[in-house]
């Protein structure tokens, strides 16, 4: 069944028409969800400050989104799309609050912004709203990653290397610049041995490395 949106010119707002009768999907105790311009334009300025690229997207754009989460967890009662972005967001909340892992400044202002609006129970799509609750959040959570990426990644191995090194008796308070440098030491060592397989003695046959009368 096609999309129906009812656009209230009088409110500017966007209303996703959720009565199963129109929508085909069954949402209890959910008739409509109105995106409103002012969230809509908040969302979209956290978005460019998450990633500058990210184009602007209208609410009905986002209520498309909605409608595609909801047909997709209709069977099972949740988005496996929201569930996986917001288990990334609690990796973002914990490298925060980690006082071993500093961050740059720019990464910090990114990850705090976005967790502040995580955290907000009433923003674009109100977080008590079944299914739909945490939408906007994870959809900002999935603009992050582009650029926080690599800095979880980073911080995952760390969180690995300082297990292992508790483990083995070692120093529990491992910071990030002594395991950014115990990194660097390795690299250096594969680089240094990866050139001696290399070098002038591979391949060379016993007879020429030695003089046997």
């Amino acid at each position: 069944m096609p999309t129906t949106y009812r656009i209230e010119p009088e409110r500017s707002v966007v209303a996703l028409d959720l009565s199963p009768a129109r929508s085909g999907i069954f949402t209890p105790g959910i008739e409509s969800i109105v995106i409103a311009d002012a969230q809509v334009e908040r969302f979209n300025a956290l978005a460019r400050l998450l990633d500058p690229a990210m184009p602007v997207l209208g609410a009905d754009q986002l209520a498309g989104v909605a409608r595609r989460v909801l047909r997709t967890a209709a069977t099972g009662g949740q988005s496996p799309f929201i569930a996986s972005r917001m288990r990334r967001a609690a990796e973002l909340r914990a490298m925060l609050a980690d006082p071993a892992w500093t961050l740059a400044a720019e990464v910090a202002l990114r990850v705090t912004t976005l967790l502040a609006y995580i955290d907000d129970p009433d923003d674009l799509f109100a977080d008590d709203v079944p299914v739909l609750g945490q939408l906007d959040d994870a959809l900002l959570v999935d603009i992050a990653l582009k650029h926080l990426r690599a800095e979880l990644e980073d911080y995952a191995e760390f969180c690995r290397y300082r297990s292992a090194e508790t483990a083995r008796g070692g120093d529990g308070g491992l910071k990030r610049q002594a395991w950014e440098q115990a990194r660097a030491d390795e690299l250096r060592l594969e680089q240094q041995l990866r050139r001696s397989r290399g070098g002038a003695f591979a391949g060379t046959s016993a007879e020429r490395l030695f003089r046997v009368c």
